[in-house]
């Protein structure tokens, strides 16, 4: 086992000062939006020698995320849409870095966002009725609620409609209805302040449109969400942990100013996918992942635990307190360790709150 010193990502949306004091560092005056654990080719992770990770040697990607500011509304292929995408580029010849591409990788990207501080985000669509009512009251085109309203099969056509074409004039009066609405009681008042913040930074974004027909989701710490194939789904604020495939394929459809793929996103949103929120208590939890890709724990409070014989790598960070791993490899809050699978059982002895994430089960 050994130290696993990640790599910080700075993104614009990221904040200049979460990590740092997660962390226990100075800033670096830049926005950190991302501190990678992982192997994955374009920012693997060191040990404590200096030693990259060598491509594969994790077989997920472990990330710490600190938003400022809205990241990307997006959604995921699943594997077969992923695999026909990616064959589809590759034989036009697009270069792996392309801004173009949507499909980098051939194979699906799930994910599982675990709150480290209170964490805002719009995940899923809202039930039918609820989302008529926001609709309504955010002057929301009726178009775009589409003949099976907005959680059945026929969900792509909102995204398809609302990003097609000019919609400048419904975007101005949405947000007009939305400052008219600002601290309203219930759902009303959720979505007229996610569509109130992203304004600030997208005035002119159509993916607006979309936002007051979105779950509004405000996880605790501790608390998280499986985002699976088809879920579409925008990061607003906070700090997080991030486990995920180390996959590139990200299709998205507005609120940044990479690529944007329209009417791929209208194909690959699974309009009936709505995650629920999980919550854990102190002690050993370990959180639904319903694919072998990786597993998660949390493990909060004063505790030891011994681990098993495993079927791949563990990588341990903490992010409150301490976590000692083996005989004496101590982490503070934003350090991470690696655990090869040759080193067989090991202890973890935590005073605080860590996650061990590991290779399936």
């Amino acid at each position: 086992m050994d130290r696993l010193v990640g790599r910080l990502r700075h993104y614009d949306w990221g904040s200049v000062t979460a990590l740092a004091a997660l962390r226990g560092v100075e800033p670096s005056g830049r926005p950190e939006a991302e501190l990678w654990f992982g192997s994955h080719w374009s920012a693997p992770a060191t040990l404590a020698d200096g030693r990259p990770l060598a491509d594969g040697d994790l077989p997920f990607l472990v990330k710490l995320l600190a938003a400022d500011r809205p990241l990307s509304l997006q959604a995921h292929p699943d594997a077969a849409t992923a695999a026909a995408g990616h064959r589809r580029e590759e034989e036009a010849g697009l270069d792996r870095d392309d801004p173009a591409r949507c499909f980098p990788d051939p194979g699906p990207k799930p994910e599982l966002l675990c709150a480290v501080s209170r964490f805002d985000a719009l995940c899923g669509y809202r039930e039918r009725d609820e989302a008529r009512e926001v609709a309504a009251t955010l002057s929301v085109p009726p178009d775009l609620l589409g003949p099976e309203e907005v959680d059945g099969s026929n969900v792509q056509d909102p995204v398809a409609a609302a990003l097609a074409g000019d919609r400048s004039d419904d975007v101005d009066r949405v947000v007009s209805a939305a400052r008219a609405a600002k601290g309203a009681p219930g759902p009303v008042g959720q979505a007229a302040g996610a569509v109130l913040r992203i304004a600030d930074h997208h005035p002119e974004d159509p993916a607006l449109l979309l936002v007051p027909l979105m779950r509004r989701l405000v996880l605790e710490p501790g608390q998280a969400v499986f985002v699976g194939p088809g879920v579409l789904h925008a990061y607003l604020d906070g700090v997080a942990l991030e486990v995920m495939t180390p996959c590139d394929n990200v299709v998205r459809g507005g609120f940044t100013a990479k690529h944007v793929a329209p009417e791929v996103l209208a194909e690959v949103v699974d309009g009936a996918a709505a995650p629920t929120v999980q919550r854990p208590d102190d002690g050993v939890h370990r959180y639904e992942v319903p694919v072998d890709d990786f597993a998660v724990w949390r493990v909060a409070g004063d505790l030891e635990v011994e681990v098993g014989e495993r079927t791949g790598p563990d990588v341990i960070v903490a992010v409150e307190g301490t976590a000692t791993v083996g005989d004496g490899l101590e982490l503070t809050p934003g350090e991470a360790a690696w655990i090869p699978v040759d080193d067989g059982p090991y202890r973890l002895a935590v005073d605080g709150v860590a996650h061990r994430v590991s290779a399936g089960g």
